[in-house]
């Protein structure tokens, strides 16, 4: 089943569609279901997968055991994450890499370069597979019941059947599940989970991910940010301590000199057009001081993190989007200023 005809079958569920994006009248539900096509993956298979990967990502996997995942970037020689990601280890020669669908073909290519040495393989995961979300309160609980599952927790990885074929999960925290299956599978799976669950719109699951202040690049942010403005050495997503990789040097010098002079903000706009990621941000000046990583829409507005200058922020400058709207500065679940190495 590819992208048109899954879109197809869930229009004749009630779906309206913003590009890749699925609708779903709001609903009050304890548990929902959610539609992630906006998602993709990037398999590496063979070998010597663990050791290539350890050799580019910035992310620990020889320390990250067997049925986990971790958050996670690519980068160039200058710092610059190409992706950023979670890297699902199933073991040693089989992981996943979960990120935007329009960033992973850029993120397959980039880490191909690298990969000609070892004996491992990477594919995108496109068509063939298709990502599901469980979110809600006990969204674990519910889907170790409805799928079989043996007893997970946030940041687990778990398989489970597919009429012969594995499907794989992800408990990306306490409230929410990535579920990836054969695309085949994918009609069969959302009409047994939305007996329980109601359908519900990507903007719902991206909220709580922007809530948690976890950010996900795009192609249009691809090479645009080191991964500190990011804040993904608050996240577990960088290690100082694993040795050398694409773009150590620079990261790990940013991070001794504590020279960032921009990291990464949660903030909230009224509504109206969901502004793209990579567009500029401005202060109270005409010149921009960052770029918006990822929008949602939600019930209090437009839902957003964004990449700032730290000065411009702490000064209490007035901040605003291209055309206009005000931004107000929202609290993070974690402190944005800590120390990942005190």
């Amino acid at each position: 089943m590819d992208q048109q005809q899954w879109q197809d079958f869930l229009a004749d569920a009630g779906a309206r569609w913003e590009g890749e994006r699925a609708h779903f009248p709001d609903t009050d539900a304890a548990l929902h279901l959610v539609d992630l096509s906006p998602l993709g993956a990037v398999s590496v298979v063979g070998p010597d997968s663990q050791k290539f990967l350890q050799g580019q990502l910035t992310c620990d996997l020889v320390n990250l055991p067997d049925g986990h995942a971790t958050p996670g970037t690519h980068c160039n020689p200058k710092g610059r994450a190409i992706s950023a990601f979670s890297a699902l280890k199933l073991d040693q020669g089989d992981l996943l890499l979960r990120l935007p669908r329009d960033l992973a073909g850029t993120a397959r290519a980039a880490l191909a370069k690298y990969a000609v040495f070892f004996k491992t393989e990477l594919s995108e995961l496109d068509d063939s597979h298709r990502w599901l979300g469980l979110q809600g309160r006990d969204a674990v609980a519910r889907a170790q019941q409805l799928l079989g599952l043996e007893p997970i927790t946030a940041g687990q990885v778990a398989s489970f059947d597919c009429d012969g074929e594995r499907g794989l999960v992800e408990a990306l925290n306490e409230q929410q599940l990535a579920l990836l299956v054969p695309a085949a599978y994918a009609p069969q799976l959302w009409q047994k989970l939305a007996e329980h669950a109601d359908p519900a719109s990507y903007d719902r699951w991206l909220q709580t991910q922007i809530e948690a202040g976890m950010p996900q690049l795009h192609a249009a942010t691809s090479e645009m940010f080191i991964p500190q403005m990011l804040n993904l050495h608050l996240l577990g997503g960088v290690s100082f301590k694993k040795g050398c990789y694409t773009g150590q040097e620079v990261i790990a010098r940013m991070q001794y000199r504590g020279a960032s002079k921009r990291r990464l903000y949660r903030a909230r706009c009224e509504a109206g057009d969901r502004p793209e990621a990579g567009s500029d941000i401005y202060g109270e000046g005409e010149s921009s001081i960052g770029n918006l990583v990822e929008a949602c829409h939600s019930e209090e507005g437009i839902e957003l993190l964004a990449v700032l200058t730290i000065a411009k922020v702490a000064a209490g400058e007035a901040l605003r989007l291209a055309d206009g709207r005000a931004l107000e500065i929202q609290e993070l679940p974690y402190d944005a200023e800590a120390d990942p190495l005190a």
